[in-house]
Order: C-alpha cells, then structure tokens, then sequence
C-alpha cells in the first residue's frame, strides 16, 4: 500500500510540470470547426486554449495568437484568423510537434480528403513545400519548413 501511494504520488508530481508545460494542438475537426465562428467566439476559443492576440504582429484583417505556455526550445505555437470583407477565413496553425503534423496527414486521408497539389511557396521568407487537400467544402494545407527548428503549418477554410 505503501509503495502504491508512493508510486501515486511520484506520477502526479511528474504529469503536473509537464501538462503545465504543454501546449495546445488544435485537432484537425476542431481547427476546421473554428473557420465558421465569429471573431468574438474565435478569440473566447483562444482565451479557453491559452492563447493570447499578439496586437504588434496582428493586421485590420488578421489576428494572430501564440500559446501563454513555452513549448521544446522556448518556441510558442501560434494560430492566425485571416478575413478581408466578404471572403472566407482562412485559419493557420503553426507547431513544432512532429506527431501532430503525422496525425493531421493521417487524419486527412481517413476523412476523405483528396490530395490536389504540391506547391513551393515559402513562409516568412523561408522555403517550404505545401501539400494542398480538398473535400469538396474545405481545403487543407499542410507544410513544414526549418528555421531554427522544425515548423509544421497547418492552414484551413471553407472553399
């Protein structure tokens, strides 16, 4: 018994600074779902996921957010909502989360999405290959490029 709270104990120790240290992955659905709120509900949903509006770095037309929480090497994730008068959001996600990238291109092909280009087009200056996906109603890109270290962007909206 003991040993078993001790056991307990250590593991709860260990999962606090960690989940305290995480950052939030918006999930494929869950960033696809955001393309339709409006930018008061988006900025509540950031709010909710530690995420705070960067005014120096937003536009008239687009906010940009980054993650309250450090991340691997200090870097912050971010997440953008674009929409000039009368177009669609366009919403992108930016992370230094391997896996997450891994599950997102998983996640596409298992919910029908089609593969429809490769494109070379750099982000921040910096060369990148984007991988573009449809469904008929949204279309999905995905990209990583190295700075630093290695990015992984994930970019939605309604077609």
């Amino acid at each position: 018994m003991k040993k078993q709270l001790l056991t307990l104990t250590f593991g709860v120790l260990v999962s606090v600074p960690l989940s305290t240290m995480a950052q939030y992955n918006f999930p494929l659905p869950e960033l696809i779902k955001l393309t339709s709120v409006n930018p008061s509900d988006f900025e509540t949903k950031m709010l909710e996921k530690d995420y705070t509006l960067q005014n120096k770095q937003s536009t008239a037309t687009m906010k940009l957010y980054s993650s309250d929480k450090p991340g691997s090497g200090g870097k912050t994730y971010t997440i953008s909502r674009s929409q000039v008068p009368n177009a669609t959001v366009d919403l992108t996600f930016s992370t230094t989360d391997k896996k997450y990238y891994l599950e997102v291109k998983a996640k596409l092909a298992a919910s029908g999405y089609k593969f429809q280009k490769e494109e070379n087009k750099a982000i921040n200056n910096t060369p990148a290959v984007w991988y573009h996906y449809t469904n008929g109603v949204y279309k999905v890109s995905i990209a990583s490029y190295t700075t630093d270290i290695t990015w992984f962007t994930v970019q939605a909206h309604l077609l």
